[in-house]
């Protein structure tokens, strides 16, 4: 029985995985999930999906379980994914005399030097995302409906039980993040707000997004070395990405493709692509590492596994892999070897507050989401409320909606986060401050990559001599800078 659920759980994914890459690398103008779901129909059926929760024995089962849920979630609202998602593939702005996709502006707005201008682009943004609103508010309450009709007493614990995401715990650390970084994370606001001419008082997430594109940093991050600079990090841990065929790298430019990154495992570990459209820079790189991290750890992963250790489990394993390779990005030894950076301190300290930004922004968001999930009606206000006062910019209400992930995956991102710093400390410990240039140490990542999601983020901690996800590394990486 459990095979037979695989085996199709299998082929449902590689049809949806191969459609979300297709849309979102620009390949394709909409979003056709509804015949996916129809074809696998059998998989989601609400008696089918309440006798898989009940049979959830062992990891395996639980595994199955979850995704079985989520996707029966999912098939009840596909309809208005569609909607939503192909009404920003179709939607844009006239900028400059010129139509301009909707979805291109994330990337006009970074680019942009002048205040007025990346202002005035992002309210055109914030007018396009509110258009759609109406629908995610629908979706999502279908979404709270259909939980406590399987038997849950709301969302919030339909996610936290599944995803064994520990809410209560996480949200606690995350408040003590907030806390302990306050000082610190505003005083370096108010430094880099300063530096671009940008007053307090009017600084948006527009301002945040510009002052992370950090061209002035753009010589340290040559745009024609970037796949040469990955090539020679995974060479450094005797990996050769030319000789893995079951790995494509996308960089094209296409006018729909996603300005966020990602990674479409299609077929693990047969068929894995790197999708990311470069827009110059820092950002660039990172994206492409983080991918990069995904990717490596899907085109490893042992194609013997069953589907539910190679497909599902936590994903704040995969995630925790990406923020390795991405962090690579403010190891001042990395800078010195991979791309001849000497003297990086100005930079180091830019990226060292973009982490500490997105930590605070996330965490945030958990806070929020715990309460969106609650109540709807004030969700718009909250959000405003809650990351405002965190992250100390305005912050668009229009995107109160747009600016959430399914089933709680913030949370996933979060534990990733924790994990990456036990992590690369257990690799420098064992293999020394050049870990990047350790074959040794390449073969340790792969026995890891190679185990798919079978083991949590709280198991492989321990594995590598902790008591558990333990959020104090973290802290104290963010107070010594």
């Amino acid at each position: 029985m459990v095979e037979e659920f695989e085996r199709d759980i299998e082929a449902f994914t590689q049809e949806e995985t191969r459609e979300v890459y297709l849309v979102g690398a620009g390949l394709k103008e909409e979003l056709e999930l509804a015949p996916i779901y129809e074809r696998y129909a059998h998989l989601f059926s609400l008696d089918g999906v309440k006798r898989t929760l009940d049979q959830a024995i062992d990891k395996r089962t639980r595994y199955i379980a979850e995704f079985l849920t989520l996707g029966y979630l999912e098939n009840k609202v596909k309809s208005l994914t569609e909607q939503i998602i192909n009404a920003m593939l179709r939607a844009t702005v006239e900028w400059d005399g010129e139509e301009v996709p909707y979805m291109n502006l994330p990337i006009l707005i970074a680019n942009e030097a002048r205040m007025e201008k990346r202002h005035g682009l992002d309210e055109l943004r914030r007018e396009v995302t509110a258009t759609a609103n109406p629908e995610r508010g629908e979706r999502w309450e279908n979404l709270h409906s259909e939980a406590e009709g399987l038997g849950f007493p709301n969302y919030v614990t339909l996610c936290d039980q599944l995803r064994g995401l520990n809410l209560a715990w996480l949200s606690k650390q995350m408040q003590t993040l907030l806390d302990e970084t306050q000082e610190v994370y505003f005083s370096h606001l108010g430094f880099f707000l300063d530096s671009m001419g940008v007053p307090e008082a009017d600084a948006t997430t527009a301002d945040i997004a510009h002052l992370f594109r950090a061209p002035q940093f753009d010589t340290f991050f040559p745009q024609e070395e970037m796949i040469s600079s990955l090539v020679n990090t995974l060479a450094g841990v005797g990996i050769d990405l030319y000789q893995q065929g079951n790995l494509e790298l996308d960089t094209e430019p296409r006018p729909l493709k996603s300005p966020r990154a990602f990674c479409a495992p299609i077929r693990v570990p047969e068929e894995v692509k790197l999708v990311i459209k470069p827009q110059g820079g820092r950002e660039d790189y990172e994206s492409l590492f983080h991918e990069a991290g995904h990717a490596e750890h899907f085109v490893n992963t042992r194609a013997d596994l069953p589907t539910a250790f190679r497909r599902m489990g936590d994903n704040s394993v995969t995630e925790g892999y990406a923020f390795l390779l991405a962090y690579l990005m403010i190891n001042r030894r990395w800078l010195s070897r991979i791309l001849g950076v000497e003297d990086g301190r100005e930079y180091l300290r830019l990226a060292l507050f973009n982490k500490l930004y997105f930590l605070r922004r996330y965490a945030s968001k958990l806070l929020y989401e715990q309460e969106l999930h609650t109540d709807l009606a004030g969700a718009e206000r909250r959000y405003v409320s809650i990351l405002g006062e965190n992250l100390g910019v305005k912050i668009g209400p229009e995107y109160y909606l747009d600016d959430v992930d399914d089933a709680f995956y913030v949370a996933q991102y979060l534990r990733a986060w924790i994990f990456e710093v036990q992590m690369h400390r257990y690799l420098e410990e064992r293999f020394g401050y050049l870990w990047f240039t350790s074959p040794e140490a390449g073969r340790y990542l792969v026995s890891l990559w190679q185990q798919g999601q079978e083991f949590t983020v709280d198991e492989l901690a321990v594995d590598m001599g902790y008591d558990g996800l333990e959020i104090e590394p973290l802290l104290e990486e963010l107070a010594s800078f």
